[in-house]
């Protein structure tokens, strides 16, 4: 019996994804949760795997084309019938060195017999499972031998994140059979590479961004004082019961949180084609997670009005502990309706980020630093006194609201940072 397989529903709020490679040809025979295809998202690119065993008999759109959620994808027939022709070679094709990525399944293990037939020397790889060709690609492309991968799919098979988990974490041993020359000239090691995925995903969200939203900027000066005397109280006892450090960002985020339901229009997006701005009534929080330099993913935080203080810290570590592991999914990254870039980790000043599509605004938090500042006393006189001050900077899409809206917005955050009882919320 025929079956069509139709592309999957990779997020709540992803409608379409584009063909990146095929994985599998016309005629060969695969089996459930096999990867058949790697599809790109506005997001995250991904494997897909088989929803159950057959043979393909037709490939229904061809790569680099983008389809919308539901179009059939593939056609397959039938149960798998040459299982155990399949089950009687495994060992010999686990055995044997890879073979070139654009054979098909078949026509590798008939070569691979061959092989073996002929006495040709052949390396002995651990249980690593069935390796697709993308993941062979990408462990060539960056010089890793799959031996020293741990797999983390089916029956040990290594996925496409475990490569990625096994590139962002830098372990693990390099192949010897790619290891560059140590004849080749200091220029050749830091010279041209091929642009990451990643990179070229954020370039194209970057300029599409730049190119859709009209970007203006707008910054605050806030007062930590409230903030670092609570912080500085219980940042110790908070991390031996936690395991992970109490920062500003939690704070910020929920000043942040407050300020988004007295200013619903910053949590918004605005659909100028279509006609269409769109309020919405849940937060979600997108907090922006440097991935080791290689490139930014922002991790979303579902219904973030719903966490205290306490709460909403243990999901920003979450989150971006998922992100730096290589371990989340479509929906982890998608579907926020404000972002937060928190800069000020990495010691900035000022800021003016890009707006993440499709929000109206995102904000930069800046580094908070000891500065001198003008106090005014209760009897009128003015005195100079050390506090812990930073700068919060909204880029916001002057499209959807204007200056008054952004400072007012803006404000609401500082008045929060500084005033808030802050002890009642990390209890």
């Amino acid at each position: 019996m025929s079956e069509r397989i139709t592309m999957p529903q990779l997020g709540e709020t992803v409608t379409e994804g584009t063909i990146l490679r095929w994985l599998v040809n016309v005629g060969d025979s695969i089996k459930e949760d096999d990867p058949i295809l790697e599809i790109s998202t506005d997001k995250v690119d991904t494997e897909v795997p088989s929803p159950f065993s057959g043979t393909v008999s037709a490939l229904l759109v061809e790569e680099g084309e983008t389809v919308e959620v539901g179009s059939p994808l593939l056609e397959l027939d039938g149960e798998e019938s040459s299982e155990d022709v399949i089950n009687d070679t495994n060992d010999v094709v686990e055995e044997v060195v890879e073979a070139p990525t654009d054979q098909n399944p078949v026509q590798e293990i008939e070569e691979n017999k061959e092989v073996v037939e002929k006495d040709q020397p052949i390396t002995k790889l651990k249980n690593i499972g069935k390796v697709s060709p993308v993941v062979r690609r990408l462990a060539s492309e960056n010089n890793i031998d799959l031996e020293s991968v741990q797999g983390t799919g089916k029956d040990g098979r290594v996925t496409r994140k475990d490569i990625d988990h096994f590139i962002n974490n830098g372990s693990g041993k390099i192949s010897s059979q790619t290891k560059p020359s140590m004849t080749q000239s200091k220029s050749a090691e830091i010279g041209t590479s091929e642009i990451p995925r990643l990179r070229k995903k954020i370039a194209e969200n970057m300029i599409l961004s730049k190119q859709t939203s009209a970007h203006v900027m707008t910054s605050v000066e806030v007062d930590f004082e409230n903030v670092e005397n609570i912080r500085s109280k219980v940042k110790n006892k908070f991390k031996e019961e936690n395991n992970f450090s109490l920062t500003y960002l939690p704070f910020i985020a929920t000043a942040v949180v407050s300020a988004l339901r007295e200013h619903s229009v910053v949590n918004s997006s605005f659909d100028l084609e279509k006609g269409v701005h769109t309020v919405y009534e849940n937060i979600e929080l997108g907090i922006a997670v440097d991935i080791n330099q290689e490139g930014l993913l922002v991790g979303t935080i579902r219904e973030a009005d719903s966490y205290n203080l306490k709460g909403t810290a243990r999901k920003i570590s979450e989150i971006s502990k998922l992100l730096r592991d290589g371990k989340y999914n479509l929906d982890d990254v998608t579907g926020s309706t404000f972002t937060i870039s928190n800069n000020g980790s990495f010691n900035s000043f000022l800021t003016s980020p890009i707006i993440n599509q499709p929000n109206v605004a995102i904000l930069s938090t800046e580094s908070v630093k000891k500065r001198p500042v003008v106090l005014e006393m209760d009897d009128g006189s003015d005195s100079i006194a050390i506090r812990h001050v930073g700068i919060l900077s909204l880029t916001w899409d002057h499209r959807a609201f204007d200056g008054s809206t952004a400072l007012m917005f803006l404000n609401s955050i500082k008045n929060k940072l500084e005033n808030t009882d802050w002890s009642q919320e990390i209890s």
